[in-house]
Formats: structure tokens, C-alpha cells, sequence
């Protein structure tokens, strides 16, 4: 999203770590018209899905960068009077901080057992750590901000910070370096 011929770069945290997650939900599925035999994945996962945005707003310093998304919500049926047996949820978390990630991890588990389980159903949550944040070295961000310079005369060393993730970071976490974002 640069124009032709601009750098744009940041020392530091730059892109998110980026999780993937995954969360079962069972209940016991039934007639709608009976509502009181049945334990209602729909009304429980929905209850998850607003719980989990407490890690944000409740478990989440006001400063640091979290984001919790639930991107997928599907039933193991589609009948329009059957409540079903099964709900799966999808979705990502996106931090800076290691700490911000563990803490993260740790309450998205909590908050989808511990609210199935209060309506009486359960919740199995896979959570798969995916791209580490990625963190540009001091020393090669201006290495790479002055080559941009040179290039095109300036560049831009104080780029937002972004909650899309990057596999360059695994290679910063290998080697210091510095990502820079070009304008093509």
C-alpha cells in the first residue's frame, strides 16, 4: 500500500504474531420446539464469542496490542428447527508481546471451558502458535533506512505497527535484520 518508490520501516515490533484457534463446542443437540431438553451449542458458543473479547478489553494492558477474532462460526447441521449438537468456532489472535501472547493463550482456554461449562456443555480448544511477531533489530533498521535514502532520497522510520503477521520474522528470530516495506 506504498506509493511507487517509497520505503517505509520501524525499529522494534512491526508485524503481529499471528494464532490460530480453534474451539469445539458439544452440547446436546435436539428439537427446537423443546429448548429445555437440549444444551444449546448456538446460545453457548455465542456466549464464548463475546467472552473472549474480555482478554482484550479486561486482561489486556490499555497500551499493548491484542486482537481476538472469531472468523468462523458453523453448526454440524442446517435444519431450521433442529438445535444442534455441535458448534465449531475459528479465529486468530494477533500480539506484539510475548507476554501479551502467553497471557492470550492462556485465558482464550479458560474463558471457552469455563463459560461451556457453565451452561452445561464442553469446549475443546486447540491453539497453534503461528508466526512469531515480527521484531526489527536497532542497528539493521537504520542500516536498511539509510539504503532507502540513498535510493530515493527519504524514508519513512516510523511506520505503524501492523496486526498481520509476517514469516519474515522467523528469520529475525534467527538473525538481526530489519523488514522494510517498498513501494512497488
Amino acid at each position: 500500500n506504498l506509493p511507487l518508490g517509497q520505503f517505509r520501516i520501524r525499529p522494534g515490533a512491526f508485524y503481529a504474531a499471528t494464532d490460530l484457534i480453534e474451539i469445539t463446542v458439544t452440547g446436546q443437540g435436539g428439537h427446537a420446539a423443546k429448548p429445555h431438553e437440549v444444551i444449546d451449542t448456538t446460545l453457548v458458543a455465542s456466549h464464548i464469542i463475546i467472552a473472549l473479547q474480555s482478554i482484550v478489553s479486561r486482561n489486556t494492558h490499555p497500551v499493548d496490542q491484542c486482537v481476538v477474532s472469531i472468523t468462523s462460526f458453523q453448526t454440524d447441521g442446517t435444519a431450521i428447527n433442529v438445535i444442534p449438537q455441535v458448534v465449531e468456532l475459528k479465529g486468530t489472535v494477533r500480539t506484539m508481546k510475548p507476554e501479551t501472547r502467553d497471557m492470550a493463550e492462556a485465558r482464550l482456554s479458560l474463558i471457552a471451558q469455563n463459560t461451556a461449562a457453565a451452561f452445561g456443555a464442553s469446549a475443546e480448544v486447540t491453539y497453534r502458535r503461528n508466526y512469531p511477531a515480527m521484531v526489527n533489530a536497532e542497528r539493521e533498521t537504520e542500516y536498511a533506512a539509510n539504503a532507502a535514502r540513498t535510493v530515493a532520497g527519504e524514508c519513512d522510520t516510523e511506520a505503524e505497527m501492523t496486526m498481520g503477521g509476517e514469516d519474515f520474522a522467523f528469520m529475525l528470530l534467527a538473525r538481526p535484520g530489519a523488514y522494510i516495506e517498498v513501494g512497488n
